[in-house]
């Protein structure tokens, strides 16, 4: 995902949980800002202290407050398996506070990584999700399903895997904007 990012970016990091996923990204980008948020009491609690400096955690922050808090608008929306914690009757309201960003910003790129249902490996976390730490919406969301949700909520969009399903099935990571890319775009 690395390299989908503009150089000097600043990251929002949506439902960061403990922010492990953010350590391999920030030892890669020296050049990346991270803000962390998380509806959770705590956010970030794993992200190596080393990178404190480039790092903003904001616990008990959903993405409506930020947008309201006047905080800086982000160049990245990065949504580290977070779709299938959204309950599909909260998508619409929390992709219109995505809809409303990218007014604001019109070359936003948006991450997602998530996991493609139907993989052994996606039904041990969809029940360890479920049953050990006990989200009752857990809802895992296919790259198809994924990209039809984004287009119906946020209107036409450009999008493109970055090859993380060919080489850690059943993880993906598609990158989504308004203008991103100089050629077609599509599931590749």
């Amino acid at each position: 995902m690395s390299t989908a990012l503009p150089h000097a970016a600043h990251v929002l990091d949506i439902g960061g949980g403990d922010g492990e996923h953010l350590n391999h990204l920030l030892r890669l980008r020296s050049d990346l800002q991270v803000t962390t948020l998380d509806p959770a009491a705590t956010v970030g609690q794993w992200i190596e202290s080393r990178f404190d400096a480039r790092v903003l955690k904001l616990p008990s922050t959903d993405l409506g407050q930020y947008l309201s808090s006047g905080r800086p608008d982000p160049d990245v929306v990065l949504l580290a398996d977070v779709m299938h914690h959204i309950a599909e009757s909260a998508r619409p309201a929390f992709l219109a506070c995505i809809k409303s960003l990218l007014g604001r910003v019109p070359d936003l790129r948006i991450v997602v990584k998530d996991a493609q249902p139907g993989h052994w490996r996606t039904w041990l976390a969809y029940w360890s999700d479920r049953y050990v730490t006990g989200d009752a919406n857990v809802s895992p969301i296919s790259r198809e399903a994924l990209i039809r949700l984004f287009e119906g909520a946020l209107g036409p969009l450009q999008y493109e895997e970055t090859g993380l399903f060919q080489s850690d099935r059943p993880n993906y990571a598609i990158v989504f904007g308004r203008a991103l890319f100089s050629r077609p775009s599509g599931l590749g």
